[in-house]
């Protein structure tokens, strides 16, 4: 191998115990794959020499891929949906093919809470030349979190031999993940008279609501002519009420509504209507 010397420093003089901070050099990859043809890798070593020029020892070798890296995304925004959190963002730079090591491109999406230092992956995905959408709905509501994208090259010369190499964070932003979404409106609605031994009712029934974070339902009633009035004292579990505060020869007008764990409560449903049978 040929070596070309990247950066020279000086090595400051210390006793056997101290510990001097470490130092660094930069080369440019982009020089670097101009330069390089068909390699696949660079390949670096640091030499140690006293004043007289004599190196110490047989350096270690450290082999860099010589694959790019995606810039920084821009334009990312964090926003609360229904769903979750959404994260988007703009390529900037279309990923390049029939390079060297066979390289993919693909980006991370990042998370952590708002003061932490601990993150974790939300996301990972290929990378192409359009504006990109992720739900994160792994997060939990009415917390401040803090999300930022890193590209990565994926790069591989066989099946045993491969790896990748991150790039450049995007800037990070914040967002309050504050749930003010409320449920679907409940729907299939229906109100069917029964008549019992001493008691008799309207049974009011709808299709379940299908959300992760229902707390349960309201049912409301109106006569002709008159507003709805929530009929049940406490949220109603299941999707099933028997209103049995009725009178005979009365049309009674019937709606629902869901709730959630916030307290967030759609709209009503389609109103259906049941007339009590006089005596």
């Amino acid at each position: 191998l040929n070596f070309q010397t990247v950066s020279e420093q000086p090595l400051p003089p210390a006793l056997k115990d101290q510990v001097k901070p470490q130092s660094t050099a930069t080369d440019s990859l982009h020089d670097l794959l101009s330069a390089a043809g068909s390699a696949n890798f660079a390949v670096y070593v640091v030499l140690a020499q006293n004043r007289n020029g004599k190196s110490f020892g047989l350096p270690n070798r450290a082999s860099v891929p010589l694959v790019p890296t995606l810039p920084a995304p821009a334009k990312v925004q964090a926003e609360p949906v229904p769903d979750g959190v959404r994260i988007s963002w703009a390529e900037a730079w279309p990923p390049q093919t029939g390079m060297p090591l066979n390289p993919q491109y693909a980006y991370r999406i990042l998370r952590r809470l708002e003061g932490s230092n601990d993150y974790v992956m939300v996301a990972q995905i290929s990378a192409g030349n359009e504006a990109k959408v992720v739900i994160d709905n792994g997060m939990e509501w009415e917390k401040n979190y803090q999300y930022w994208i890193r590209p990565v090259t994926l790069w591989h010369e066989n099946d045993s031999h491969k790896g990748e190499v991150e790039g450049d964070d995007s800037p990070i932003v914040t967002v309050f993940a504050h749930d003010s979404f409320p449920p679907a409106v409940p729907s299939a609605v229906q109100a069917v008279y029964s008549a019992m031994p001493q008691h008799s009712f309207i049974d009011i029934t709808w299709s379940p609501n299908t959300e992760p974070d229902l707390a349960g339902y309201n049912v409301y009633r109106r006569v002709e002519n008159q507003p709805a009035v929530k009929i049940n004292s406490e949220l109603v579990k299941t999707p099933r009420f028997a209103d049995s505060a009725i009178q005979p020869g009365a049309r009674y007008i019937y709606s629902v509504s869901a709730v959630d764990l916030r307290g967030n409560e759609s709209g009503k449903s389609p109103e259906t209507s049941e007339l009590v049978p006089k005596e």
